[in-house]
């Protein structure tokens, strides 16, 4: 047992400390981090987008300043939902329903369910004045004020060499060096890029599509044509065919003498659902948000313990090599047992991947309790909830027998070869085997108790 402790002990201390292992353990929760900093960056730093309009029906002009604004309180929404959840006074999860009932948990709950009827219900109140005096008795009570978001689509003056009542292929030919960026348009006196070019031609009803076989028009332009180089931002175009879309169907109504308001109003109407656990003691059947998050926890425990388990085996791979390779392992077997080599070896590598976990949690405790948003509060409730349930022993009980489980097919791997090259085909089918509880676990959470996943249990 002594020469265990001592060969796992020279074990660990050799991975430790190398500086590869502390910068690979490192660069991990950076990554991680950095990845939300980055979103977050991202998502505030879109610039403002100019578009050029022209209506050349006289119809729809309306329809898409409507859209344009639907986008802009969409957004609007967004960042107020993500400010409420920042600045809310403090909610025990343990004990609130998925179906709280608060005017706060309300919105958020409307938002998450139904953003297009949660949008509706948002302008009919009134909007962001509304929703500030709605919130304000559930906020911190140094919570800071909500700044709204800045309009990201903005309509830009047509230039003037370009004549509106031109034909549409006239038009997008004299819009073609703006709208490439070897031009540029002038706003207010800036020179700004020309994001998107919306054309509606003066027979665009001509291409309604009706239910029935779709007539073929022959033309690539038909309809309403929007010029843009982006080709991955779609919020635009489809705000405006939303909008248009929901116009035409508008005037259908009336022409059918249907009430388009009460069709809205029905398209609006929902039953809320409780979920209830009949498993759960009398008075506390309904399944609060910390039950939700047990049940997607052992998706987060399976990543975690995929990249700390390809890390550690991979140090038994290449030190088993290192040392037949260096006919070091031969001096070790005249003083030790194989079996005692062995175990030591893997009682070593296994506290290294230990202290990987241990100081990825630090990384992770440390980010969230100092870097405050909506994101990370979120995720300290859900940390907190799934640290005061029976979810850790498993955990840990299950990370120990994939690791005694991989560790010892890799030492295995690590035998019969002589170098890493050999070892590199040999590895490949086992990497795949890895693979497989990522591949599976959205289906495992969804059906836990499947015959097939108790047995690969």
């Amino acid at each position: 047992m002594n020469m265990i402790r001592l060969i796992a002990w020279r074990e660990f201390m050799e991975n430790v400390r190398t500086k590869g292992f502390w910068v690979g353990i490192l660069l991990f929760p950076v990554m991680l981090i950095g990845v939300v900093f980055l979103q977050t960056t991202l998502s505030r730093a879109t610039p403002t987008r100019y578009y050029l309009l022209i209506d050349q029906s006289g119809q729809y002009e309306q329809a898409v300043a409507t859209a344009i604004e639907r986008e802009h309180q969409r957004r609007l929404l967004q960042e107020f939902v993500n400010y409420l959840l920042e600045n809310r006074k403090e909610v025990n999860f343990e004990q609130t329903p998925v179906n709280a009932s608060s005017a706060v948990d309300t919105l958020i709950e409307d938002v998450d369910a139904d953003e297009v009827a949660a949008l509706d219900q948002w302008l009919d109140a009134g909007g962001l004045n509304f929703a500030l005096t709605m919130a304000s008795p559930y906020l911190r009570e140094n919570a800071p004020a909500f700044t709204p978001p800045a309009y990201q689509f903005v309509e830009a003056p047509l230039p003037a060499a370009v004549n509106r009542d031109g034909t549409p292929t006239e038009i997008v030919e004299a819009l073609r060096p703006y709208l490439t960026g070897a031009q540029q348009i002038s706003v207010n006196g800036r020179s700004e890029d020309l994001f998107a070019l919306i054309l509606i031609p003066e027979n665009v009803d001509e291409f309604i599509a009706r239910p029935g076989p779709v007539p073929t028009t022959g033309s690539v332009s038909a309809g309403i044509q929007y010029w843009a180089r982006n080709l991955t931002d779609s919020r635009l175009p489809d705000a405006i065919a939303a909008s248009i879309n929901s116009e035409i169907r508008n005037s259908e109504y009336i022409k059918l003498g249907i009430n388009a308001e009460q069709v809205r109003t029905v398209q609006r109407t929902r039953l809320p659902v409780t979920q209830l656990d009949p498993s759960a003691a009398a008075g506390e059947e309904a399944v609060s948000m910390a039950d939700t998050f047990r049940q997607y926890a052992p998706m987060g425990f399976v990543y975690l313990m995929f990249v700390s388990l390809m890390q550690s085996v991979q140090y038994l791979l290449s030190n088993t090599i290192e040392e037949k390779s260096n006919r070091i392992i031969e001096v070790l077997l005249a003083s030790v047992t194989a079996g005692e080599l062995m175990m030591g070896k893997l009682l070593g590598i296994g506290l290294s991947g230990l202290t990987t976990i241990a100081v990825w949690l630090l990384s992770f405790y440390l980010f969230i309790n100092f870097y405050q948003s909506a994101q990370t509060e979120l995720i300290g409730e859900i940390v907190g909830v799934i640290l005061g349930s029976e979810l850790i022993p498993w955990f840990v009980f299950y990370y120990f027998a994939g690791y005694a489980l991989y560790s010892g097919v890799f030492l295995a791997i690590g035998s019969l070869c002589n170098t890493l090259k050999e070892a590199q085909a040999l590895m490949m089918p086992m990497i795949l085997i890895q693979i497989v509880p990522i591949a599976m676990m959205a289906f495992v959470v969804l059906d836990p108790n499947n015959t097939i996943v108790r047995i690969l249990s």
